[in-house]
């Protein structure tokens, strides 16, 4: 398996070049005291069911914590089995977001890119890293992210300090990225690269699964 640490500027210039617009609403979980504000939902497939390999499942936990602190927690099954799947807290800080985008995203192709969900769930608040930075500078660094086990399945929790992700754990989208879309056991170039940079496959960047509110 071949994973590459992708400068996160990539990452900056793809999401400055995409406007934000649009508004939606939905409800979250009620918080167990006023001290702890926690936010549940499922996680589904950002990908029509006619992209190979795109149809996971799963759920995540946003929780505030009375520190500053944030814990995320994230269950998923049906992922690319052995291989490394990046995960982050999107949202919009000045604006309404459009939430979780779906396979009417794409631009014509089929395929809901990177690019293509921006609109919709916003820039990177953090990254859900399994150790280290958490911020946007991680923002693909695959060394550090879950790796899914031999049936594809991912379990998932951190608490770390961000305030930014603190402050706007209420309104964020959680979404998982990479598809093996030909099966082959690695993210490779045949499906092309990576709407973000050249120098990553598609594969490896795709939005897989997204779950979360808009505000």
């Amino acid at each position: 398996m071949r994973t590459r640490t992708i400068s996160a500027a990539a990452v900056a210039a793809a999401i400055a070049s995409v406007g934000i617009a649009g508004t939606a609403t939905a409800a979250h979980d009620k918080n167990p005291s006023a001290q702890v504000a926690t936010y549940a939902y499922e996680l589904a497939p950002v990908q029509a069911d006619t992209v190979a390999n795109s149809q996971g499942s799963g759920s995540t936990r946003i929780t505030a914590l009375p520190n500053g602190k944030v814990q995320v927690k994230v269950q998923a099954s049906g992922l690319a089995p052995g291989l490394p799947h990046a995960m982050h807290l999107h949202g919009v800080t000045d604006s309404a977001d459009m939430g979780c985008p779906g396979p009417g995203a794409d631009d014509g192709d089929g395929i809901v890119s990177v690019v293509d969900g921006l609109p919709f769930y916003g820039g990177i608040l953090a990254s859900l890293t399994t150790s280290g930075d958490t911020s946007e500078a991680s923002a693909l660094a695959l060394d550090r992210f879950p790796v899914a086990d031999a049936a594809g399945r991912i379990s998932y929790t951190r608490t770390f300090d961000d305030a930014t992700a603190w402050a706007n754990a209420d309104t964020a989208q959680v979404v998982v990225h990479g598809i093996d879309l030909n099966g082959d056991g690695t993210y490779d170039f045949g499906a092309g690269p990576s709407s973000l940079t050249s120098a990553a496959p598609l594969e490896a960047t795709i939005p897989a699964l997204c779950g979360g509110i808009a505000n």
